[in-house]
């Protein structure tokens, strides 16, 4: 039997977990794939020449679930559980192309910034304003959600710009006038002296496929709830895992001792309200192409 494949996810607990044999503890055979994490995002290539003009990018986290069949892309070393926004992971397991676990999720801290020059220092400025998200990913529908409090949908655009380090390449090398990134992004942009304009916190949810044991998912998530406890408790023993998680590129630009602590574990259950309210929500706005009729109902959809 294959050993189960960890793939970090630009947070700390796995780090943690693995510091301190929580993995082990669980009785978890696995191995911590630490060399396929975004650290090895290519640069944007748009970045690299002053004249390029930014290339929409229509593949996000919810097509990588579709590609790899409930794990989040196609490639052979892609983790065994992974995680994403949970409006993506839902609406990917109502489809069957995953399983969501439904004992837990994160919530992380993230935000729309701008340039420190900007014009725009209130949300109303944001209007007809171009604001780079990933495109089916936390960072596009967070943005709709936060935006919509102070716009009218209409005068909301949003730019799709790949990946959450595509999207700050994009952003050092002023080709966006804003953009909604979250966790060790947004600490890296703030040190490069963006500016919040309004939080776009937002909650992600653990997908596996179905040919994975979910007892193994079980022992996965317990090992990182504790390492939660140890990060909440002293973060500055661990904020320096943040650098396995930067693209060489940044990695001297910024102190990570100055980071928050980004994604963070909650050991509550994805009821089934929120479930079926985030479907309506999802549907409300037409982000699919299927109606919200489509697909199995929040006990198939959900691991319990």
């Amino acid at each position: 039997m294959s050993k189960f494949l960890i793939q970090p996810h630009g947070r700390l607990n796995d780090w943690v977990a693995e510091e301190r044999g929580y993995f082990a503890d669980e009785g978890l055979d696995y191995v911590l794939n630490a060399e396929v994490t975004d650290k090895a995002t290519p640069q944007l290539a748009e970045a690299l020449s002053p004249d390029a003009q930014i290339k929409e990018n229509l593949f996000g986290a919810f097509e990588r679930y579709a590609e790899g069949h409930g794990r989040k892309g196609g490639q052979a070393d892609a983790g065994d559980v992974s995680c994403a926004c949970h409006w993506t992971v839902n609406q990917s397991a109502k489809l069957q192309d995953g399983v969501m676990y439904g004992k837990a999720y994160s919530v992380c801290e993230a935000a729309v910034v701008v340039p420190a020059e900007s014009i725009v220092h209130e949300p109303e400025a944001l209007a007809g304003v171009d604001v780079a998200v990933g495109y089916h990913s936390g960072s596009h529908y967070s943005a709709l959600q936060a935006l919509e409090v102070f716009l009218d949908p209409k005068e909301i655009t949003l730019k799709f710009v790949g990946t959450s380090w595509s999207r700050v390449d994009a952003a050092v090398a002023g080709k966006i006038p804003a953009v909604n990134v979250w966790g060790p992004q947004l600490y890296l942009l703030e040190q490069h002296g963006f500016r919040r304009v309004v939080s776009t916190t937002f909650m992600m949810g653990y997908m596996f496929p179905t040919d994975i044991n979910p007892e193994d998912v079980e022992k996965y998530i317990r090992a990182l709830i504790r390492a939660q406890a140890d990060i909440d408790a002293e973060p500055e023993k661990f904020k320096h895992y943040f650098l396995n998680e930067l693209p060489d590129r940044y990695v001297n630009t910024v102190d990570v001792r100055r980071f928050g602590v980004g994604e963070r574990i909650v050991p509550q259950i994805y009821t089934r309200e929120m479930f079926d309210n985030t479907q309506a929500w999802m549907h409300d706005r037409n982000l699919f192409d299927v109606g919200a009729e489509t697909g199995v109902s929040y006990d198939t959809a959900v691991y319990r």
